[in-house]
């Protein structure tokens, strides 16, 4: 008998040191750079505001459009927007926090040129089972749930080991370098040259990696804007679809037969079949705007200077187009 109970004594003892020993690893998983980038931009989900009048969605083009800083004293905003957020889980985060929108809320729907050719099927990342519900998440598993809820370093072993490597080599080329001035640290306008190097290497990314492979998508991620803006106009709100900002090399560098079947022609049959409004940021009104490299960040992602003159010309083209100032 006594020799059970020191059995189990030593067992309880173990497993309580294999437990301290999991969870503190998970706890510098958690402060590393991995960690950080797969759960970018989630904070802000920690307290979405009630009654918001202008909301969107998106991937990260529309999260870093739409800098409501110059009108959020008169209204309500909140950027739902995530990286490589796609249709489904736009569609998926407005039902889930619905209740916070106000009954005449407007709702950007941005679209990218590969928002149509992305792979519809891929089961939902690990940063939706912190804020949807189980049913409106892809591929759901416990163990997904249990991984990204309490134990995000389970499974991600190299991820940890890259991190705390590059820790200890961030810490020792610090030592070595003298503080920076904040005039030397500011960030610096992107030259026209950047962008346009810049365009052509992420065209060719868009291309091969995108409208070329992921073309047999387009009628599903097509159907979940659809029903994102009937869903949206069935509770009295209205939406309103949007092209972010593009630097003009950008576009023009687009094999125009790839562009027209995987974008243009799913966003004329989007139109057609629910009368959306529609703001296309890289036409003939936005000439200055996709010409001025200040507005920019990379050939496809804009400033913080560029969000705020975008959201000023957003809310221009609203009252164009009669929905409300």
């Amino acid at each position: 008998m006594k020799n059970n109970i020191m059995f189990f004594v030593k067992f309880a003892i173990a497993a309580l040191l294999v437990l301290a020993i999991l969870f503190g690893i998970n706890h510098l998983y958690i402060g590393g750079e991995t960690y950080a980038g797969t759960y970018s931009g989630m904070e802000k989900f920690e307290n979405v505001p009630e009654n918001i009048r202008y909301a969107n969605f998106g991937p990260s083009y529309g999260m870093s459009c739409f800098r409501y800083d110059e009108f959020e004293e008169e209204n309500v905003c909140f950027n739902f927007g995530l990286t490589m957020q796609d249709a489904y889980h736009d569609f998926a985060l407005l039902k889930n926090y619905e209740d916070h929108l106000a009954e005449d809320a407007v709702v950007a729907i941005p679209v990218s040129y590969f928002s149509f050719c992305s792979n519809a099927s891929a089961p939902s990342s690990s940063r939706y089972y912190k804020i949807l519900k189980k049913e409106n998440i892809k591929g759901y598993t416990v163990e997904n749930y249990v991984s990204s809820n309490y134990l995000p370093v389970y499974g991600k072993g190299s991820s940890f080991v890259r991190d705390f490597t590059n820790d200890a080599m961030n810490a020792i080329i610090k030592k070595g370098m003298t503080t920076k001035t904040e005039e030397e640290t500011e960030e610096k306008s992107v030259e026209a040259e950047k962008l346009s190097a810049d365009s052509k290497s992420r065209v060719v990314v868009i291309e091969s990696g995108n409208l070329s492979v992921y073309q047999n998508y387009i009628e599903e991620n097509e159907n979940y804007v659809i029903e994102m803006i009937e869903y949206v106009k069935s509770k009295g709100m209205t939406p309103v679809m949007v092209l972010t900002p593009y630097w003009y090399e950008y576009t023009e560098g687009f094999n125009k037969e790839l562009l027209t079947k995987g974008f243009y022609e799913p966003v004329e049959r989007i139109i057609e079949k629910t009368g959306v409004v529609y703001m296309d940021c890289n036409s003939g009104d936005f000439e200055d705007y996709i010409h001025t490299p200040e507005y920019f960040n990379n050939c496809d992602h804009v400033s913080k200077k560029g969000g705020l003159e975008f959201v000023r010309r957003y809310m221009q083209f609203l009252e164009n187009q009669g929905i409300k100032s």
